[in-house]
This record gives structure tokens, C-alpha cells and sequence, in this order.
């Protein structure tokens, strides 16, 4: 039975045929040494030593986001009343919890993400929700944010009226419920039972030993000084943080281990497709609920957008709506909205208003559309110029020592259009042009190229 459900598993087209393309080598700082997939792809793919293969822990440290929103519980008022208009707005700091592996088990969990993601795809199709979850996806090849955005924006302007509502869960991460997650994987796989190497998997991103990066930055500063330390990891020569037996002793006091039956880590190639593969009832739900209402529902991983065109719903109200969204996710005990981030806004006439009847914009995956217009959300323009600005001034200061331009090939390729291709990605200029013209046969005005057409200029100002 068990070899049955192997052969089943590992029949999937991602395990048949790892692409070394994919699989890059990352030069992060851990505990074991940067390697290439070549040197370890039979290894990854061979059952027997995965289930025996033992995972180094995660190094974990904290991010701070701050970010402005309106005061704790008037928005819930809000959705009932249009009497506040006076919404008070405060800096929020939000902190998001990060893990990364080893470069071994990230390939590990890479492979076994690329098998779960294949299945997923499958069991997305056959049950109609393929085309809802937009993150994390492997079978949209040639397909972003910029088609999830445009899609969506479509869909509100064919409407003469709609109710846009934006909400997303709290921590979603980390209170992922374990025994749903195991069900569901067991579930998209189509099998029974979790193959041992797969339970293996399974087991070390839930139940995950980490330490705090912080006492790792301590050590080596200890062993090295602060100095020597950062020439090291200047010249490279710093292949990983310590040796095995320097490793066996300082996990003893500063390993952590995470068991508390909920949570994984934010970080690993193997949290991605799972964070898609806890939601798929979730999603089933609210897609049949969408259906009802001939409404557009999409996911991008914990933030959920739904169209509702309200011509063919006039006796319901936009309270009525949320409320039963709520329902719905009050089912799923693990999943907790932040309702001070719920938002609703309404089109009508050509304009997105909010509920005050003022005019207001949809903001998503980074694009601003408020019925006329749309263009990238001003924060990521500020925050490309900023990044610009500052290598410019890199390269300014360099210049003046060497007597010669320094880091100006490098800052072109990164900020200008000159890097249209860069590596194969592009960048920001690109990603712009690419996003104006694929929104560019909407019905509205799109002035994205404006944001950035003097992009050469200011930067050119600053050298």
C-alpha cells in the first residue's frame, strides 16, 4: 500500500523531471555551505534518504512594517453607519515573523513544493477553483500581478454598479492549523496516507526547530570582531557559520522548537503552495457564495478582492454582503480577519466611491484605479525613486575618489530603462512600460508611463 502511494507521488512531472534551471544557488550565510543542485539532485529525489534526512534549523528574525490605518474599531461601525466621517488615522506597526533554511533543505523543500503545486494545479482545475488563488502559481506561466490587477479591473468596469470589498487575514502564517493542513495535502495529493518522505517534510515545517538570528550575528562578532567580521563576508570567505562541531554546541542552549500544533514558517519554498492548499475548502465555499451573487472572488494568498455588480443584487445592502462573507469565514476556525482592514468601495457612474459617497480609488497588487484612472500606487514610485537616489549617490561619491565613473553600468541595468531585460527579469521601468501596455485597452485612461517617464532625467540630476 504504502509503495502504491509512493509511486503515485512521485509519478507527478515535477518529481519525474527537476529542472536544474529552477533551482538556484543562493548565497545567504547559514549552517552549511552554498551548493549547486547538480551536486544533490539525486539525492532530493530519492525517497529513502529524505525520510532519513535530518534538517538543519531555520534562522529567524523579525520584520518591522509600519504603515498608517484608521483607528481600532471604528471601521466596523463604519460598515454599519455613514454617520462617521471623522475616520482617525494612526501609525500601526506590523511585524511579520521570517525563517530561512539551509541551502540543502531548501532545495528539499523547493522539489517537494514543485510535487505539491503540481497536484494542487490538478485539484484546482477539477474542482473550479484554479483561476481564484493568483499567488504561488506555476501553471500561469506568463501571467503577474498585472493580469490578476487588470482582470479584476475589468470585471468592476463592465459592471454599471458593483460593491468592491478587500479584506485579508490576520497573521495568516502563523495560525495555519496543522491537522487541517495535513488533511488537506492528503486531500490534493489523492491519498490516504502521507508517504514517509513526504510526512518527513511535512513534519519539519511544522513541528520546525529554529534559532534567532540575532544570537548567531552575536556569535561571530564574538569569534571574529566586528571588524574582520565584515571583511569576511566581503571577500566571501565566509562559506558558512560555523563548523559541525561548533554547531553541535551552540544549538544546545539556543535551539528553538516550534510545537504548538499551529504556525509555519514564513520563509521556506514548501509555505507557499501550503498557504494555497489550506484554503482550498475555504475557497470552495466562498466561490459558490460568489456564484450566487455573479460575483468575481480572487485570493492572493492571505488578501481576498471580491466584485459584486449590484444591477442584479438591488435588495442587498453592501453591510449585508460583508456580513455574510463573515459567516464565512467564521467556519474556519483558524482564519481571522482584520476587520480595521476591511474595506468597501462602491462604482458607480464611472467613479469609485467609498461609503461617505466621496470620490475614492481601488487599491490592488499594487495598481490605483479609481474609475478613470489607473496607475501604480504611489508608494512603490516613491520607494523605486528612493532606491535610484540612493545608488546614485553611491556612484557619485565613488566617482569623486576613483576619478572615474564608478557603479554607473550597474545602477542603469537596476533603475533605468537601459535594463529593460536585466537578467532576464527587468526592472521597475520595465515592469511599469509592461504593465501600461497590457492595461492599456481598458476602457479608462492609463497614465502608468507618466509615474516614470522622467526617470532618466532625475536620475542623471543626482550623479
Amino acid at each position: 500500500m504504502k509503495q502504491s502511494n509512493r509511486l503515485k507521488l512521485h509519478s507527478l512531472p515535477s518529481s519525474s523531471q527537476l529542472d536544474p534551471k529552477r533551482y538556484r544557488a543562493k548565497g545567504y550565510l547559514h549552517f552549511d555551505s552554498k551548493i549547486k543542485i547538480e551536486h544533490v539532485s539525486n539525492k532530493i529525489q530519492d525517497q529513502e534518504w529524505v525520510a532519513k534526512h535530518a534538517f538543519l534549523p531555520f534562522i529567524h528574525y523579525k520584520i518591522k512594517q509600519s504603515k498608517y490605518t484608521v483607528q481600532p474599531g471604528v471601521t466596523s461601525k463604519v460598515l454599519r453607519t455613514s454617520q462617521n466621517k471623522n475616520l482617525l488615522k494612526y501609525k500601526k506597526t506590523k511585524e511579520r515573523l521570517i525563517y530561512y533554511s539551509s541551502h540543502l533543505d531548501s532545495y528539499i523543500y523547493k522539489y517537494y513544493g514543485d510535487m505539491l503545486n503540481e497536484s494542487y494545479n490538478r485539484f484546482a482545475t477539477e474542482n473550479g477553483i484554479d483561476e481564484i488563488a493568483i499567488a504561488y502559481r506555476n501553471n500561469k506561466q506568463g501571467k503577474n500581478n498585472i493580469d490578476a490587477a487588470k482582470e479584476v479591473f475589468k470585471f468592476v468596469l463592465e459592471n454599471e454598479r458593483a460593491l468592491i470589498i478587500s479584506l485579508d487575514f490576520t497573521k495568516f502564517f502563523d495560525t495555519l492549523d496543522h491537522k487541517v493542513l495535513k488533511e488537506n495535502i492528503k486531500k490534493v495529493l489523492g491519498l490516504s496516507t502521507l508517504p514517509t518522505d513526504f510526512y518527513k517534510v511535512f513534519k519539519s515545517i511544522t513541528n520546525f526547530s529554529y534559532i534567532d538570528k540575532l544570537l548567531i550575528d552575536t556569535y561571530l562578532i564574538d569569534k571574529y570582531g566586528k571588524d574582520q567580521l565584515i571583511k569576511l563576508k566581503q571577500k566571501g570567505s565566509l562559506k558558512k557559520v560555523m563548523d559541525a562541531s561548533e554547531f553541535r554546541q551552540f544549538k544546545k542552549n539556543n535551539i528553538r522548537i516550534h510545537k504548538l500544533g499551529y504556525g509555519i514558517p514564513q520563509g521556506s519554498g514548501m509555505s507557499a503552495v501550503c498557504s494555497n492548499v489550506h484554503l482550498i475548502e475555504f475557497d470552495i465555499r466562498l466561490r459558490d457564495w460568489a456564484q450566487d451573487y455573479n460575483a468575481l472572488y480572487r485570493r492572493y494568498c492571505d488578501d481576498l478582492i471580491l466584485v459584486i455588480p449590484l444591477e442584479k443584487n438591488k435588495t442587498t445592502c453592501g453591510n449585508t454582503l460583508v456580513s455574510e462573507v463573515y459567516d464565512i469565514i467564521k467556519d474556519f476556525n483558524d482564519l481571522v480577519i482584520q476587520e480595521e482592514k476591511t474595506e468597501l468601495r462602491i462604482f458607480e457612474n464611472g467613479i469609485i466611491k467609498n461609503i461617505y459617497n466621496q470620490p475614492d480609488k481601488i487599491d490592488y497588487l499594487g495598481f490605483l484605479m479609481d474609475g478613470s484612472t489607473i496607475k501604480l500606487r504611489e508608494k512603490s514610485v516613491f520607494k523605486y525613486y528612493s532606491r535610484a537616489y540612493r545608488k546614485a549617490k553611491i556612484s557619485k561619491e565613488a566617482t569623486k575618489v576613483r576619478g572615474i565613473k564608478t557603479f554607473r553600468s550597474k545602477l542603469y541595468k537596476l533603475y533605468t530603462h537601459l535594463g529593460y531585460n536585466y537578467k532576464g527579469y527587468g526592472n521597475f521601468i520595465s515592469y511599469a512600460q509592461t504593465a501600461h501596455e497590457k492595461m492599456a485597452d481598458l476602457p479608462i485612461k492609463v497614465i502608468i508611463k507618466n509615474q516614470t517617464r522622467r526617470h532618466w532625467t532625475k536620475i542623471q540630476s543626482k550623479l
